[in-house]
């Protein structure tokens, strides 16, 4: 018997012992009954359900609301556009007169203290 002869041996005896080794323990967890806890499918049950006109006006309901949110949100944002766009302005109104203050007062030192 060589080398090859004796792994074929091995192998074969431990791919049997798997195999019986699982056989046996599929048969005894056969006779076993499972027990799950708690419960995951559980279901209560109710004594009345929704019908379908009823959903129906659910639905309805929360589409108005949604449209109401979303016309409410461009509403808001088409004022703080407004307000945004009068502040752009006034500030810029503001900021020419500024520039105007400036070059008076630059004009008035130079007048006073007679520099060049």
């Amino acid at each position: 018997m060589d080398a090859t002869d004796t792994s074929t041996i091995v192998l074969g005896g431990t791919t049997l012992t798997l195999l019986l080794k699982e056989g046996f323990a599929w048969l005894r967890s056969r006779n076993q009954k499972a027990e799950i806890s708690p419960d995951p499918l559980n279901v209560n049950k109710v004594d009345k359900y929704i019908t379908r006109g009823e959903f129906n006006r659910h639905v309805e309901q929360n589409a108005a609301e949604h449209k109401a949110m979303v016309d409410d949100r461009e509403r808001n944002y088409e004022a703080l556009y407004n307000r945004q766009l009068a502040n752009d302005k006034l500030t810029s109104e503001i900021k020419g007169k500024l520039d105007g203050i400036k070059d008076d007062l630059s004009l008035i030192k130079n007048k006073l203290f007679k520099t060049r």
